[in-house]
């Protein structure tokens, strides 16, 4: 990865579209998340890999913060991001996965920041952040979600 590759930071961009996105456009993207997915995996090696490791953190927080730009607020995608948020905290949590300069959390922190976007634009994407009720993530970044869940939703 060369230096310019490592400065660029894909930030989480909302589209502005509004639209339940179809089965099959949801299951491409599905797939391009898995791919992303891969870049985001366990420390295991010698520390003079270290930096290539980070490389892949950053590879694969930066495709998924350019597939969440694609999206469109709906409560199908809105599912799709809160399930690759609790993935990616399983992860940091329990995977191996080493976040010590900030590359996942703050991947996360945009995604939370995304998600309610979304809920502005579709306030039906709420239902979406019930699934995150009770639940401890690292860094507490479901509370601003858990937050509009409403008593009469759950």
């Amino acid at each position: 990865m060369t230096e310019e590759e490592k400065a660029q930071h894909n930030e989480i961009k909302f589209s502005g579209k509004v639209e339940e996105v179809s089965t099959e456009k949801l299951d491409l993207f599905k797939a391009e998340i898995s791919q992303a997915m891969r870049f985001i995996k366990a420390y295991i090696g010698p520390s003079k890999t270290w930096f290539d490791y980070q490389d892949s953190l950053i590879e694969g927080c930066n495709r998924l913060a350019e597939i969440f730009s694609r999206l469109s607020a709906g409560r199908n995608t809105a599912d799709l991001i809160v399930k690759i948020l609790l993935r990616l905290d399983k992860k940091l949590q329990t995977g191996g996965v080493d976040d010590s300069d900030g590359t996942v959390g703050g991947f996360i922190e945009e995604s939370v920041n995304l998600l309610l976007d979304f809920n502005k634009a579709d306030p039906g994407c709420a239902e979406s952040f019930k699934k995150l009720k009770g639940v401890e993530t690292c860094f507490g970044w479901e509370e601003p979600l858990s937050k509009i869940v409403t008593p009469n939703m759950c």
